[in-house]
């Protein structure tokens, strides 16, 4: 077997290995996006859950310290009801009032932090549907990865031999060009020369369509198994059929071949 034609079985089934892993790759990113994103919307509700319990433990020692002020409202007016002293009198008015003025100013704060609550509520609320599509989709493009790996990894495997024993026919160099190439060039580790012009002298890379030097073109037509790369992506290059140059001499044995084609025509 050629070198190129070693190339070329070992390209067959690295394109089939590498497709394969793609689809792993794609689903595994997939997968990680979707679980990334939920986790963010989860830590955004527990903190909101958490900011929740703060709140609502500084209403309930808000309204404990409410309960106080209250205790020692209704034990002021029983003393201010039962008292006849005018000196006591006034100072436990003016006491009430104080008292009256601090549960006041309590009551706006428990509102205040009441209403922080229902806001909490409702941004959570509000992400409660995003979650619900996050962890959908989450599910989904894990359920994906898990019938792609169920669906495909003993091929998978199967290929990875066929890859190893295709590429034990390559030397070290040959197959560490091939992989730098495919690496390069998604998979596509082989191009096709393209004849644009044998007269004029003018060859392409089938692969990025960048002109090939004559130089080039000789070394892949003269089919030698050597390893002949193009300069602009980095591709093996080979050709199926060696166009003939004009003004070839040809040989007896091509002359008879088109002698033998004449008279069956």
């Amino acid at each position: 077997m050629t070198l190129i034609s070693s190339l070329r079985a070992l390209h067959l089934v690295d394109s089939q290995v590498r497709g394969i892993r793609n689809r792993f790759d794609g689903a595994e990113r997939d997968l990680k996006r979707h679980q990334q994103q939920l986790d963010t919307l989860l830590a955004r509700r527990k903190d909101h859950e958490a900011q929740s319990r703060q709140l609502q433990a500084a209403v309930a020692n808000l309204e404990l310290e409410d309960k106080t002020f209250k205790d020692r409202l209704e034990h002021l007016r029983a003393e201010l009801n039962s008292s006849s002293n005018p000196r006591q009198y006034n100072a436990l008015r003016d006491e009430l009032k104080v008292i009256e003025g601090k549960r006041d100013a309590l009551a706006e704060r428990i509102l205040a932090q009441m209403e922080n609550i229902e806001k909490l509520k409702a941004e959570m609320g509000a992400g409660d549907a995003p979650i619900a599509d996050r962890t959908k989709l989450r599910d989904l493009a894990k359920a994906a990865l898990d019938e792609a790996k169920s669906e495909l990894g003993e091929r998978l495997s199967e290929l990875e031999a066929q890859r190893g024993r295709a590429a034990s026919n390559l030397k070290q160099e040959v197959l560490e060009a091939f992989e730098e190439a495919a690496d390069q060039n998604d998979g596509e580790a082989l191009a096709e020369v393209t004849v644009v012009s044998v007269r004029h002298r003018e060859f392409a890379c089938g692969g990025c369509n960048a002109e090939l030097p004559l130089d080039a073109f000789s070394r892949v037509s003269a089919q030698n198994d050597a390893l002949v790369t193009c300069m602009n992506c980095g591709r093996i290059l080979y050709m199926d059929v060696v166009p003939e140059r004009p003004g070839a001499k040809k040989t007896k044995a091509e002359k008879r071949d088109e002698a033998l084609e004449a008279e069956g025509m």
